[in-house]
């Protein structure tokens, strides 16, 4: 895996940058959508100039997504306590996903703000910006450039519905915040123009497999990872499946607060265990 260089974190990370014909809006027989989406450019460039603090680009690892997609039900139930968590501390960031490209990130003002970028050599393209507001019943309302998403020119969507594709990326955006907040995750700063290999648990085998990542972004790039939950399963009883939940807990000071926790995948009357190499002995003794 290689982490591309992107104009637009460059832009946003370095107040000496100053290669912005790089990042644009794609060309559109619509120039109405062409014009919203440099008037999205420009609003970014303003909340840049208030220097936020966007942290470092965190890439998702499939085990992270895997985190994201199991529990997605029970942060849903609770979208606009988080939601509002989030905007009392107008948290923001840059994202780096496999399916859609480059997502930079904003609450403020009681919303969430999100730009998406493409990138095409060694330019970055504006292909969808839109805010979400939430309500207090847990509703959500979006506001975007009528039918932009739809513009097959701008933004590939032959992997959701279209009009689908806010909804889906609102979601990605709160569930990867309340995961990396809630859940106890791995993380790993790659350095620029390094070369990682990071051991990656398989989900099936008792064995480990290797990815090396190479950043030639330059810039420091956190990969978020998640393996804890990793468990092998003997099933020959009533085969029990893991499940994520919201575990109430006290901190040092006797105060009380949430953390998300997986209790494990198990097996009445049968064993579970981490995953590891299993010689054949330990099957024997076993």
């Amino acid at each position: 895996m290689i982490i591309r260089k992107q104009p637009v974190i460059s832009w946003l990370l370095d107040e000496t940058f100053t290669d912005i014909d790089k990042i644009g809006a794609p060309p559109t027989s619509n120039i109405n959508t062409f014009r919203y989406l440099l008037n999205g450019i420009n609003f970014l460039g303003k909340i840049r100039s208030f220097k936020p603090c966007w942290g470092l680009p965190e890439l998702l690892m499939p085990s992270f997504e895997e985190v994201m997609t199991k529990s997605a039900k029970s942060f849903v139930k609770i979208y606009s306590q988080l939601f509002q968590e989030f905007s009392d501390d107008n948290v923001c960031g840059i994202l780096l996903s496999k399916d859609i490209g480059t997502l930079v990130y904003g609450f403020g003002d009681n919303r969430l703000y999100i730009w998406a970028f493409t990138d095409y050599e060694d330019t970055n393209s504006l292909v969808l910006f839109f805010y979400v507001e939430s309500t207090p019943e847990n509703q959500r309302k979006i506001f975007s450039y009528p039918d932009l998403a739809k513009d097959d020119a701008l933004f590939n969507t032959s992997h959701f519905k279209q009009n689908s594709i806010y909804e889906i990326l609102a979601n990605k955006i709160l569930i990867y915040l309340a995961v990396k907040r809630y859940a106890k995750v791995e993380t790993q700063i790659i350095a620029p123009k390094s070369i990682t290999s990071l051991e990656l648990d398989d989900t099936v085998t008792p064995y480990k497999n290797k990815n090396k990542i190479r950043n030639d972004s330059g810039q420091e790039v956190i990969i978020m990872d998640s393996r804890w939950f990793r468990r092998i399963i003997n099933n020959n009883d009533i085969f029990v499946r893991g499940f994520f939940r919201m575990q109430n807990k006290k901190n040092a000071f006797g105060e009380w607060y949430k953390e998300l926790i997986f209790v494990d995948s198990f097996v009445r009357h049968g064993y579970h265990r981490n995953a590891k190499i299993v010689g054949e002995k330990e099957e024997k003794d076993e």
